[in-house]
């Protein structure tokens, strides 16, 4: 099946006659004939019918117009997208990132942003993830950092990395003195936590949930400094530990590991397929992921690669 004989079909079910739609697509009348004949063959139906006022679609003929509309949209989007992947990155990104990871890639990705692509221009949103998320399907973004993400339609998602959450508590607390604590432990701690609708709330109800075990959250906080602050006030949370000591007094919030279960997540890397600008989004993407190896490769992310990561 050939894209010119979707044409030539288009055309005659645009201008109802096979001489105008040879017109049309600037053909002779015998090789549009030609067109139409060879689909179909090809199909083994009769698409046209011909009349003394012209030449009209038959039933099969008009589902096969619906999707050859469908099939040249998409050739055509297709040839607008490799053009503009030639050309050199402009344009505006809109980027979400949450907020336990923006405050240490912001810093690193705008500088090398900046000398490498000078006509990219980056607008970052900060946001709790399931935020985020929505905003991306919606299309008020064009890349986003979100974990644990299950398939949504029009977005494409990469692993980049995975890490450790920890609970987090006062440094005067009970718990204070250990390394790690066990899940159980974790469930009975008056802990405030991101409302149901992110993706951590859902990670670690998830885990509790597996363990027959209830948390006792006691707030939903929809706030990083805002966990941090209830954390030095007595209240427990659970975290991942980049930008712990960016947020909080080392001497007054101790991180513990959590264990039995071990409680991880993935980091990914989530775009859209039809981003306006996908020259400026997939190098501003690509970026982002060799920023985000490089923070966990100099210790600055306590966090593993994933294994099918991009290197």
């Amino acid at each position: 099946m050939e894209l010119r004989d979707l044409r030539a079909l288009i055309g005659i079910a645009e201008t109802g006659s096979l001489s105008a739609a040879a017109r049309l697509l600037h053909l002779t009348q015998p090789a549009l004939t030609a067109s139409l004949q060879r689909l179909e063959d090809e199909l083994g139906v009769t698409l046209v019918t011909r009349h003394s006022r012209g030449s009209s679609l038959t039933e099969e003929g008009r589902y096969v117009l619906e999707k050859s509309f469908d099939v040249v949209r998409d050739v055509a989007e297709i040839q607008s997208v490799v053009k503009d992947l030639s050309k050199e990155p402009i344009g505006t990104v809109r980027l979400g990132l949450p907020t336990t990871v923006a405050g240490g890639v912001v810093p690193e990705l705008v500088p090398v942003l900046e000398a490498r692509y000078p006509q990219v221009r980056l607008h970052v949103v900060e946001a709790m993830s399931g935020v985020l998320a929505e905003q991306l399907q919606l299309g008020k973004l064009d890349l986003a950092v979100l974990y644990d993400i299950q398939p949504m339609a029009g977005l494409r998602s990469e692993p980049i990395l995975q890490e450790k959450l920890h609970l987090l508590v006062p440094a005067d607390h009970a718990l204070a003195a250990r390394r790690r604590v066990r899940l159980d432990e974790v469930a009975d701690l008056r802990l405030v936590l991101p409302n149901a609708s992110h993706s951590i709330r859902r990670h670690i109800e998830s885990h509790c949930r597996a363990e027959g075990l209830m948390p006792n959250v006691v707030a939903d906080i929809d706030s990083l400094p805002g966990l941090f602050g209830l954390v030095s006030a007595g209240y427990c949370t659970i975290l991942p530990r980049f930008l712990i000591s960016t947020y909080a007094c080392s001497d007054r919030i101790v991180a513990l590991e959590i264990t039995r279960p071990a409680m991880e997540w993935t980091v990914h890397l989530a775009s859209r397929h039809d981003a306006i600008r996908p020259r400026a989004s997939f190098a501003t993407g690509a970026l982002l992921g060799e920023i985000f190896r490089k923070l966990v490769r100099s210790g600055n992310w306590p966090a593993i690669i994933a294994e099918n990561a991009r290197s």
